[in-house]
């Protein structure tokens, strides 16, 4: 029975909070930029082409037309984008279909094509991996930790190509790409927290607390987003931009992880996926201050959320491996498993979407050359709206 001392105690600790008494307003700078929606994202008008054709074919004949695209780039093309915008969805912002008002019809055909195409990317995009067995999740901590600092993407060519040889343009183009990238991740990271228990809750509901910036506004992760956005060449409008040409294959990681953390069974590959991702955030940042340092970008608002990364994401990287090594109720083999498989598929993932990174800007024409404005340099084509049947 708990004695008076230790529910004053329990209850002095609830009473306290960053957020002070009340919440305000004193910094004009975070009003500015908290006045601004977030994630910067346009209102839903309609879904793309290939997704509407999608939900209206009769489903026998869906698999037919998947099957006719496999193999080429269009393939994995439409998946990447339809899942895209399925996931702006289940994320609730104004871009999302049915995000204003709910609308049955066309979320059970969301839903329904959720399902089917998440299954033809796992099947069919993905394919095989040689994934290791470990008796326990000791062991397969001890495992993950190895894997955190070796897999392929954490030393992967493009960021090394991105510190040293790219132009300015492709810098600014993929800081813009990972501004896109990480720009709802204290969701992704509060999706994760739902169904985990013990040590594993834990260590997940740290890290959402730190991309919450501890209880302060000017301190939310997504927050140091919005300066680098409102520091970066041509502001909130530059970045409107580059949204509505930001390459398909962009979208790869993202959706990846959105997959894992939607569907209830899969919700250890969440965590094994989120545990990858946060491994290779130091080494990658290390690379882009170098390309900023070597181009003489000196301002902290676009520093700043690549310089605290380097410092935070390491610790929160152990801590999820901690999570799984002191985890209890122990965790049964088919959940380790799952916790290895999502860090499998994070990789392969992260491997693919940088290797198209890095032809992409290999081959890319400067796009000065091309008489472009120096508001899009960078830009990448907008998708094309080919019909799905097509041979």
């Amino acid at each position: 029975m708990a004695t008076t001392d230790d529910v004053e105690r329990g209850a002095d600790q609830q009473a306290k909070s960053l957020l002070g008494s009340r919440l305000d307003w004193s910094d004009d700078v975070v009003v500015n930029l908290y006045s601004h929606y977030w994630p910067p994202v346009p209102a839903f008008s309609g879904l793309p082409d290939q997704l509407a054709e999608y939900l209206n074919t009769p489903r026998p004949e869906r698999a037919t037309m998947l099957a006719r695209l496999r193999g080429a780039e269009a393939h994995e093309r439409f998946l990447h984008e339809s899942l895209a915008e399925i996931y702006a969805y289940l994320y609730k912002y104004r871009d999302g279909a049915a995000t204003q008002e709910s609308h049955d019809d066309i979320e059970i055909d969301l839903l329904t094509a959720k399902i089917e195409l998440e299954r033809e990317l796992l099947n069919h995009w993905l394919g095989h991996l040689d994934l290791p067995d470990f008796p326990d999740q000791s062991s397969a901590a001890d495992y993950l930790d190895e894997f955190a600092e070796s897999n392929p993407g954490v030393g992967h060519p493009l960021f090394a190509y991105l510190a040293d040889e790219a132009p300015r343009w492709q810098l600014d183009m993929f800081l813009r790409g990972e501004t896109i990238r990480n720009e709802v991740v204290d969701d992704e990271v509060a999706m994760l927290v739902v169904g985990m228990q013990g040590a594993q809750k834990a260590v997940v509901a740290a890290n959402l607390w730190d991309e919450c910036g501890r209880g302060k506004l000017e301190n939310f992760h997504t927050f140091w987003l919005r300066r680098l956005i409102e520091a970066s060449d041509g502001g909130w409008a530059g970045f409107d931009r580059q949204r509505a040409r930001n390459p398909w294959f962009a979208k790869i990681t993202s959706n990846m992880n959105a997959m894992l953390l939607s569907r209830p069974a899969w919700k250890q590959m969440a965590y094994g996926c989120f545990l990858v991702f946060e491994s290779w955030v130091e080494p990658h940042f290390r690379h882009l201050l170098r390309a900023m340092d070597r181009y003489g970008v000196e301002d902290p608002d676009v520093r700043i959320y690549f310089a605290a990364h380097v410092a935070v994401d390491p610790r929160h990287s152990r801590e999820l491996s901690d999570g799984l090594r002191f985890q209890r109720p122990t965790l049964s083999s088919r959940e380790v498993a799952g916790i290895v498989r999502g860090a499998h598929m994070a990789a392969e993932a992260g491997r693919r979407q940088y290797d198209k990174w890095l032809t992409y800007f290999q081959q890319a024409a400067d796009p000065h050359d091309l008489g472009s404005s120096g508001s899009d340099t960078g830009l990448a084509e907008r998708p094309s709206r080919g019909s799905l049947g097509a041979d």
